[in-house]
Order: C-alpha cells, then sequence, then structure tokens
C-alpha cells in the first residue's frame, strides 16, 4: 500500500492512514510526500515500513509554504473528482 499525502505537517492524518492500513491487512505501507519537516520523516521512517519525502526543510512551519499555489480543495471539488473516476473520465 502506497499512502500519499500533499505533505505531512504534524502528521496525524498520515498516521491515521497507515495505523488504518495495518489494520485491515497491508503487507507493506510506504508513506510518501514532497514535503515535511525533518522530525516528522523521522517518526515515520520508524513505523512505515518506507518513506519517501523530498524535501525536509529545517524550518518547516506548514505545507503551503512548499507550493508557489496553494488552496484547501472543497470537499464539493473533491465529491467531483471521486464522481470523474468513478465514471472513467
Amino acid at each position: 500500500m502506497i499512502l500519499v499525502d500533499d505533505g505531512i505537517a504534524m502528521g496525524s492524518t498520515m498516521r491515521a492512514a497507515l495505523d488504518y492500513c495495518r489494520r485491515n491487512g497491508a503487507a507493506k505501507v510506504v508513506v510518501a510526500a514532497p514535503v515535511s519537516s525533518p522530525r516528522v520523516k523521522e517518526e515515520f521512517e520508524k513505523i512505515a515500513d518506507d518513506v519517501v519525502i523530498l524535501s525536509t526543510p529545517p524550518y518547516f512551519r506548514a505545507v503551503a509554504e512548499a507550493y508557489e499555489r496553494w488552496y484547501d480543495v472543497s470537499d464539493e471539488e473533491v465529491l467531483q473528482i471521486m464522481r470523474r473516476f468513478r465514471s472513467g473520465h
């Protein structure tokens, strides 16, 4: 199982996803993200089977800092994406 996020701030959502995968029988769990703090990366290296995080700025404060154009995805946008995926478009 590969868990991907747009960035890992505190790590609570990714930890919950990793725990869910483990409880449901995932043989191997890889955590992947473009950015996190060095501390969070170290934490996931202890609990995931593999970790791929491309950037760990020493003064990391927020995921949005790593992006030129950042916006929160609305619930409606997520639902639209899921509908497109289900319909094959």
